[in-house]
């Protein structure tokens, strides 16, 4: 009876260890599966923030990748920052293309200076594809702001999957646009946060004074004016248009003055646009911010360059603005679209300096305006156009050099008469003569000249390049400029990803909104309450 008691308990034994065994090794094979699974999947980012999650930009470019990227992590244990490394195992998962190793410097002390003469810190990293690399010190991933209140500084903002996407972008693309900003006439310097976001979207960004060169670079992709104080020489307007006559690509950035800045005045009406006397006024709540009504939060159309802004529902803030108007007598050449626009209640005041009423007067002009632009003119690159545009006559001053802009208008259109003129002619002749008309045909084909598109962008408030009006917009109006930035150097898409907001975003609210909300908390929902109170005791009392 003990013998068969042992063989019974031996029996159960076995079952056990062997039940015991297979749950180890399902275990085991559970956890090797999981590991292989993506850590977005496995990893979740709970979080509001979403500080750790790609944005589409970064996936679309990652999983279009077709040659090998090496992230190199420069990490000493007990040093990890969770978020970025999340965020690189996220951009490794995603591709076959992207390794990332993580390297000590303690092991390997002299390795970062093959890339950098700089010390990084820990988390920071180094983007290597082939024989180019990008360095991202972990200092750059979170943005800081200084309090003069409480004289201390906050992390306001996460910005490594920009600095890496763009980074990446930046290694496999073949060509990286420049940008020039003039300087000479008391401009606006860009601020590091518009720095970012334009180098974000692979644009390399240096000063250029005209006072100084022949003309506007041959490398140049795109030229920028931020809000000059005082006037361009009749040279250096010259020098502009000459550059934009060729297909070359302008941003204005104008700001209300009473300083004169006809030369500036010139290159705009030459493609069309004139700036409105005064500064614009909205009379319509939903259309400026807060009880400001110099604030304004324009209309965004849908174009190139505020597409995305306007699908998003996002806001723009202008202030101060002038109105932009599209000459009668523009040329049916140009093409030009509305980005910013008032409602029809603005207005503009024209004697902003004895104003005593921000209420619309009688001598006050009507809306809507016009607060942001963009022009394109497809040109023919004859050598007649090359030779024109390639010097400048010191020795004109501004009105010999404006009657010369309106004697070459001229010309274009009689130009364009006798070329439509020659072409009847010509259809008519070919109708007789099919000999004719194949060499004629051969012979338009030799004369084919190469063709280019000017492109123009203009607004007229500063406010666009402020960082606290930014901030105030949720990065609405950075975005912008961003994005005409990469329009004007002709960039087929945009790899730009904001930085991650870590602190709590703005709202922001138009004057109606403001009434609105303000009559519902004190007016409407103590009414619903007391009357609610009252319901209450009546129903009692019956009792």
């Amino acid at each position: 009876m003990s013998k068969k008691k042992n063989l019974r308990q031996l029996k159960h034994g076995s079952y056990s260890i062997a039940l015991s065994v297979i749950v180890i090794v399902a275990v085991i094979m559970i956890n090797m599966i999981v590991d292989q699974i993506p850590s977005q999947y496995t990893q979740i980012d709970v979080s509001g923030l979403q500080l750790s999650v790609l944005t589409d930009t970064s996936k679309e470019l990652v999983e279009s990748l077709t040659e090998d990227i090496t992230i190199y992590y420069i990490l000493e244990d007990g040093n990890r920052d969770s978020y970025v490394s999340r965020l690189l195992e996220r951009y490794e998962d995603l591709s076959s293309h992207i390794t990332v190793v993580e390297k000590d410097p303690v092991l390997y002390p002299q390795f970062t200076s093959q890339y950098t003469d700089e010390t990084l810190s820990d988390n920071s990293v180094i983007i290597v594809c082939g024989d180019n690399s990008k360095v991202i010190s972990y200092d750059d991933m979170y943005e800081t702001e200084f309090s003069y209140y409480t004289y201390s500084s906050s992390t306001t903002g996460f910005d490594a999957e920009g600095l890496i996407t763009s980074a990446i972008s930046a290694l496999i693309s073949d060509d990286i646009p420049k940008l020039y900003t003039l300087t000479g006439h008391s401009e606006l310097e860009l601020t590091d946060s518009l720095v970012s976001s334009i180098e974000k979207e692979n644009i390399e960004i240096e000063e250029l004074s005209l006072l100084t060169s022949d003309g506007v670079p041959e490398d140049a992709d795109c030229l920028m004016i931020i809000s000059p104080m005082t006037d361009i020489s009749t040279t250096e307007a010259q020098m502009i248009l000459n550059y934009l006559r060729r297909g070359g690509s302008v941003i204005i950035v104008t700001d209300y003055t009473t300083e004169e800045l006809p030369n500036l005045a010139t290159v705009m009406e030459y493609y069309g646009l004139e700036l409105v006397d005064g500064i614009v006024f909205e009379g319509n709540p939903n259309y400026y911010y807060s009880q400001y009504l110099y604030y304004l939060l324009p209309d965004i159309s849908s174009t190139d360059v505020s597409s995305d802004l306007a699908e998003n529902g996002s806001y723009v803030m202008m202030a101060s603005a002038q109105g932009i108007e599209t000459l009668d007598d523009a040329r049916d050449t140009l093409t030009i679209e509305s980005v910013l626009t008032t409602s029809s209640a603005a207005y503009s005041k024209v004697d902003v300096q004895n104003m005593t009423t921000y209420s619309q007067e009688d001598d006050d002009i009507s809306g809507p305006f016009d607060l942001g632009v963009i022009v394109t003119e497809s040109v023919e690159l004859t050598d007649e156009l090359l030779e024109d545009t390639a010097s400048v006559d010191e020795s004109l001053d501004y009105d010999s050099w404006v009657d010369t802009l309106e004697l070459e208008l001229e010309t274009e259109t009689e130009t364009e008469e006798e070329t439509e003129e020659e072409t009847e002619e010509a259809e008519d002749a070919t109708e007789a003569e099919d000999t004719t008309e194949e060499e004629s045909e051969t012979e338009t084909e030799k004369e084919e000249t190469d063709t280019a598109e000017t492109r123009l962008a203009v607004f007229t408030s500063s406010a666009l390049v402020n960082d606290s009006i930014n901030q105030a917009v949720s990065g609405g109006n950075y975005q912008l400029i961003a994005n005409t930035v990469s329009w004007a150097c002709n960039q087929e898409s945009s790899v730009s990803v904001p930085s991650k907001s870590t602190v709590v975003d703005y709202l922001t609210l138009t004057a109606a909104s403001v009434s609105f909300w303000g009559a519902v908390t004190t007016i409407i929902l103590p009414a619903l309450i007391l009357l609610l109170g009252l319901g209450v005791w009546l129903s009692r009392r019956k009792r």
